[in-house]
């Protein structure tokens, strides 16, 4: 019987445009409609209080939501990184705009199988059918880079195969001079400098990225550095299947972790499988000095024996241990309330421009006090009533010096995984004591607490 799984699963993808001149004036057109919506929104009028005005932004952004979504998730590539990113941390956008783009994270359209089939045998040089016993044209999901299918080897192994969208890396550059006007228009998202260190930030990764040998070679070596680590599971890579554009491995049953997590009725259950989550990024970055550094929910899985599973290996970003332990040491300073030791190691690790003047004690207290709140007490800490976004834009607004720490290019990432991490755990019940995981922390590196 001929292998037909096109014609067994239907049609139902959607090409992906590769053109840059086609991608660029789809973003323009988006720039435009935002820019019409803003313009309505007042904000160009002088004399209009700051955070009014990021406040009529948020309105036109929100009322711009769907669509921005749509076009984020049907171009791929750096449009949807991007979208994926911003929706990852709740503080860097308005919480309810955050929200929206999680649709990037679950509903994004496939690429038609036509597409995938042309992509899997052009890496692999010779007919799906003489690899594949069963392989299913739905997929399992479609992400920013590539899109993932359940399938069977001819010799009975099930996988799940990574595939490629076309003409990624060809886009990058092309992309993200667009998506940079984007989003420094009106200040929707960030300011001038922000959105350029974003941009930096996502083109970086998706180079990266775009790499599944690269990703097939993290799979290996996490395995090995993480085989001790109870209920942990990373799938193993096939390797002789894997190429630069096709990622082959063993496939593993689980539901995605924010949405086991949230159907978990007993709170300390799921309190309990949270702590593990968050140790985990603690001992990668603090003991392994590396990070997995792509934390949106869909990366991450739970199976019915409640082992967490990690998912897509591609972006992996290696740190000093002179700059994770300096982390500790800031906590430690903030612990003992000694502010001049905090603005010291700010001013070590090339927080905003050398010479510049830190901000006072006080201000530094106050801003700490209030977004390390979960880390302040040694007590479990409930992230779902955690709403810091409005408080710290309203007080960073009134003092600009908060504003000019811009954090050394090495720490941007550690500091997207953190608001990762952030913006899982405010959607969804439960408790970790970050505190006690982080004095343990400074006990293991030697770092007084």
């Amino acid at each position: 019987m001929a292998k037909d799984w096109e014609r067994l699963g239907g049609e139902t993808g959607q090409k992906v445009d590769t053109s840059r001149l086609g991608r660029a004036m789809r973003l323009g057109r988006l720039a435009g409609r935002f820019a019409g919506s803003a313009l309505k929104a007042g904000l160009t009028r002088r004399g209009d209080d700051e955070g009014d005005q990021l406040d009529a932004v948020a309105r036109a952004a929100m009322k711009n939501a769907g669509h921005i979504v749509d076009v984020m998730g049907q171009m791929k590539g750096a449009a949807m990184k991007i979208g994926q990113m911003l929706s990852a941390d709740p503080d860097l956008v308005s919480p309810e705009f955050a929200e929206k783009l999680t649709q990037l994270q679950r509903e994004a359209p496939p690429m038609t199988f036509q597409t995938v089939t042309q992509v899997i045998e052009a890496a692999l040089d010779r007919p799906m059918a003489d690899v594949f016993r069963f392989f299913d044209p739905t997929p399992l999901g479609a992400a920013s880079i590539g899109q993932v299918h359940r399938a069977t080897l001819d010799d009975g192994r099930d996988v799940a195969v990574k595939v490629q969208y076309p003409g990624i890396a060809q886009s990058l550059d092309s992309d993200l001079r667009n998506l940079a006007s984007l989003l420094k228009l009106g200040r929707v998202f960030m300011s001038k400098e922000r959105a350029e260190d974003f941009v930096r930030e996502a083109r970086d990764a998706i180079l990266i990225e775009a790499d599944y040998t690269r990703e097939a070679a993290n799979l290996a070596r996490f395995r090995v550095l993480l085989a001790d680590r109870e209920g942990v599971i990373i799938p193993e890579p096939i390797a002789d299947l894997c190429r630069p554009t096709v990622l082959v491995m063993a496939y593993v049953d689980g539901r995605k972790f924010d949405d086991a997590i949230t159907s978990i009725e007993d709170k300390e259950r799921r309190s309990a499988l949270l702590a593990r989550f968050v140790e985990l990024f603690v001992h990668m970055f603090h003991d392994l000095h590396e990070l997995h550094a792509d934390p949106h929910p869909g990366n991450f899985m739970l199976t019915a024996n409640d082992e967490i599973v990690l998912l897509d290996f591609g972006c992996i970003r290696a740190f000093r241990p002179e700059l994770t332990d300096g982390v500790l040491r800031m906590l430690s300073a903030y612990w003992a309330d000694d502010m001049d030791g905090m603005a010291a190691l700010f001013r070590h690790f090339h927080f905003g421009r050398d010479g510049m003047a830190m901000p006072s004690s006080d201000v530094l207290r106050t801003y700490h006090r209030m977004i390390l709140e979960p880390l302040t007490t040694d007590a479990p800490f409930n992230f779902s009533t955690f709403a810091v976004h409005a408080k710290a834009r309203d007080f960073v607004l009134r003092h600009p010096n908060l504003m000019r720490m811009v954090p050394p290019a090495e720490m941007l990432l550690y500091l997207r995984v953190v608001a990762g991490l952030k913006g899982m755990l405010t959607r969804v019940d439960g408790e970790v004591n970050l505190r006690g995981m982080a004095e343990e922390a400074c006990r293991r590196r030697g770092v007084l607490a």
